[in-house]
């Protein structure tokens, strides 16, 4: 209950006391067998000022969960670090998710923090495409882009009521779709071998790429006081394929372009804010170089932080960015915390979003151009002259 008593400046100030009280109304997500059984409320704090007054309880309720400490922990623990094979299917309703006060999250509240995205995308000499998917418990969405001769043209679709909207919880296989009226996105893992396929009224996208010659990124680490993120990356593996773009077929092999593939899933941050960069390109010998560093993401005790050698990945150290947020599309400065890599960007274009809604509010910029300076990989000095790649700034409330 609730007991008023005199505060300072005569307010009357509230006090409370533990108190509860049984029901038999079923809560969602509790079995059958449940039902009828006694519910405890517990009231837990209350806020006042002279306007309102709100209060929160507590409901303890018997559904059908084992919370001995055994089947607690083998649930919650996790493989952190670097995984040197495909993991397998991403089985997020077999994790037992915390609250940040180390209390336990219903499987509702569970899965309403699960999120995952993906990104595909190839670059070359003045030519960019890219495709991103993105799903949430509430929603999906998507954008495409191709720029080529200058001239570039996006997509931007999200899900509705009827439409198809899957994500694949395993990266190494299965098939990722939104379909709706106004266009379709697929992304589809058969073991190493990708594809993309975007369908609309001014833009077309097939992108097909193989991991048989790289090495592939696979990144646990935790995110947030309860969380954690998995990620699944390879920089720089031949894109074949084409993309058709205000009626104009493109064929990715006549530009030698290269592919690069992001798959991100887990219990994300809520709020985050990122930075990343990556190198797409080909040395004067023709050995491919990747680069992927990020600043934001993945530096919980381990970083995605890599470069890539002729499918050969080197890991490195942190990174730093600079870039004028007024003007975003200006020259970068990306350089590494251990004096591993300097590097500089020039736009030549990029995606922009910006958004508020009460489930998603992000301000997104993923820019293509290219790198100039030089990267340390092995204790050899690598030049970098005008070499493609992306990179991008993005806050995130989801």
């Amino acid at each position: 209950m609730l007991t008023p008593f005199q505060g300072t400046n005569n307010q009357t100030l509230f006090q409370y006391t533990e108190f509860f009280l049984s029901f038999s109304s079923v809560k969602k997500g509790c079995s059958s067998a449940n039902q009828g059984k006694t519910r405890m409320i517990f009231f837990n704090k209350c806020s006042y000022n002279k306007n309102w007054i709100s209060a929160t309880f507590l409901v303890w309720h018997p559904c059908d969960v084992d919370f001995s400490p055994g089947k607690k922990e083998a649930k919650e623990k996790m493989r952190f670090g670097h995984h040197l094979g495909p993991v397998g299917a991403i089985r997020a309703r077999d994790f037992q998710l915390r609250d940040p006060m180390g209390g336990w999250i219903t499987e509702s509240g569970r899965d309403e923090a699960f999120r995952s995205f993906q990104f595909m995308g190839a670059v070359a000499k003045d030519m960019a495409i890219g495709c991103a998917i993105t799903k949430t418990h509430h929603a999906m969405s998507a954008f495409a882009y191709a720029w080529f001769k200058r001239e570039f043209i996006q997509i931007r679709l999200g899900s509705r009521v009827g439409d198809t909207a899957v994500f694949a919880d395993d990266p190494d296989s299965g098939r990722t779709e939104l379909k709706t009226d106004r266009g379709a996105v697929v992304m589809e893992s058969d073991g190493n071998e990708k594809h993309l396929i975007v369908n609309s009224e001014s833009l077309e996208i097939e992108l097909t790429f193989s991991e048989d010659s790289t090495e592939t990124l696979r990144l646990c680490t935790p995110a947030g006081p309860a969380g954690w993120s998995y990620v699944q990356k390879v920089v720089a593996v031949d894109a074949m394929g084409s993309f058709t773009a205000a009626g104009v077929k493109t064929r990715l092999k006549d530009f030698a372009a290269l592919a690069h593939h992001d798959y991100t899933t887990g219990f994300l941050r809520a709020e985050t804010w990122w930075h990343w960069a990556c190198v797409v390109g080909r040395l004067p010998d023709n050995r491919t170089l990747g680069l992927n560093v990020s600043c934001g993401t993945n530096e919980s005790g381990y970083r995605e932080n890599g470069c890539w050698l002729k499918g050969k990945w080197f890991a490195l150290g942190g990174a730093l960015f600079e870039f004028d947020h007024e003007n975003i599309e200006s020259d970068w400065r990306i350089y590494g915390t251990d004096g591993d890599f300097e590097l500089i960007f020039s736009a030549g274009h990029g995606y922009h979003a910006n958004g508020i809604s009460p489930k998603m509010s992000s301000n997104f910029h993923q820019l293509f151009g290219n790198f100039n300076g030089w990267i340390c990989i092995d204790a050899e000095k690598f030049i970098v002259k005008a070499q493609p790649g992306f990179t991008e700034s993005q806050y995130m409330l989801w």
